[in-house]
């Protein structure tokens, strides 16, 4: 490695695969209360003004007669914001769930009920038949049209147009509040969150106006990196606090291969061997668990890295990385807490030099 300075983050135990294997019930709809004295659970009910309601998306147009509550959602995002919203999802993809999603769900009634399928393999409506979803839930550019057809033929499939960007947790949540009936219940807690977000960065002004990269790479020899480039979610996490792009992304990004619709939206192959001309105050390097328990056992990533450019590298792994990979509107709650101070730390390293 080369002489940029390196830190991580605090102490955190990895998460775990958790599968619910209950059948999934109908779960009624139940939002945690956003005020100060926090009283508990309110029962919130969907409204149907504005159903049946039509969206129009890459591959056709969904109607809805009326707003769904059985949903499977096609995603890790969609699973966290229907928690937000008090929705407990009847599937999700099996994934490594982040602490956010095991709190918010744990707070809902039926939640055991909620189960998880392979995301690794093409989806097909036999995978959920049992569950006689009312409908499925997909933001993003995942699903292939064979999927869509297929679980159409169960029940409507929900896809965010163009005009919602995936990587803005606000625009993804006002988008599904609307297909669940739940803008009422959304708005508040969509307030709160931006309040929490601008709150973040008060005590670091510091952040205002250094520049920041995310990129995800391994020790595994001749892999590529993947590079977080502008209209990403880590991008417009990093405006939303004060910081911002090296003035080099936008040529750095230029003729690079968009990375597989299985990576968030504005994710690019960077060349291994170009990793040096990656220089901001702060980059963050998303790295697997296995890397990462090397790095915190050696305080140091292993030579196996290649040499980043200028600034203070800031090491991160599983909910650390995921809440700026792929935001939802807790995880951004999460990354003001949790990720903002070490943000500010790395910025600070960086102007110290």
């Amino acid at each position: 490695m080369g002489n940029e300075k390196m830190m991580s983050g605090p102490e955190r135990t990895s998460t775990s695969r958790r599968a619910f294997l209950a059948f999934a019930g109908l779960a009624p709809l139940a939002l945690a209360a956003c005020s100060a004295d926090k009283k508990g659970p309110v029962e919130v009910k969907p409204s149907d003004t504005g159903f049946p309601k039509s969206i129009t998306h890459r591959f056709g147009t969904t109607t809805l007669k009326t707003p769904p509550s059985r949903i499977v959602a096609l995603g890790a995002v969609e699973a966290e914001t229907l928690v937000s919203l008090g929705v407990v999802p009847l599937s999700r993809p099996m994934a490594d769930s982040t602490a956010w999603y095991r709190a918010g769900l744990r707070a809902l009634p039926f939640a055991d009920a909620s189960q998880t399928y392979d995301d690794g393999r093409q989806l097909s409506a036999s995978v959920f038949t049992e569950l006689e979803p009312e409908a499925f839930l997909a933001v993003g550019s995942r699903l292939s049209r064979e999927e869509y057809e297929s679980l159409s033929a169960l029940a409507p499939v929900i896809l965010a147009p163009e005009s919602v960007p995936a990587e803005s947790w606000e625009a993804v949540t006002r988008f599904i509040s609307e297909v669940t009936g739940l803008q009422d219940a959304a708005a508040p807690l969509i307030d709160a969150t931006r309040q929490e977000v601008a709150d973040s960065v008060v005590d670091y002004p510091v952040l205002k106006g250094a520049t920041a990269l995310f990129v995800s790479a391994s020790s595994a020899s001749g892999s590529d990196l993947i590079l977080a480039v502008q209209g990403s979610a880590p991008a417009a996490f990093f405006t939303s606090l004060g910081l911002a792009a090296p003035p080099a992304l936008a040529s750095l990004g230029k003729g690079l291969k968009e990375a597989p619709a299985r990576f968030p939206k504005g994710m690019v192959y960077l060349p291994r061997t170009r990793a040096a001309e990656l220089s901001a105050d702060v980059l963050v390097v998303n790295v697997p668990s296995s890397d990462f328990n090397s790095y915190k056992a050696n305080k140091a990533l292993s030579k196996d890295f290649p040499d980043f450019g200028r600034g203070t590298v800031y090491v991160v792994s599983g909910d650390e990385a995921v809440a700026l990979q792929r935001q939802s509107m807790r995880g951004a709650e999460w990354a003001a807490r949790n990720v903002v101070p070490e943000l500010a730390k790395a910025v600070f390293k960086s102007k110290q030099a």
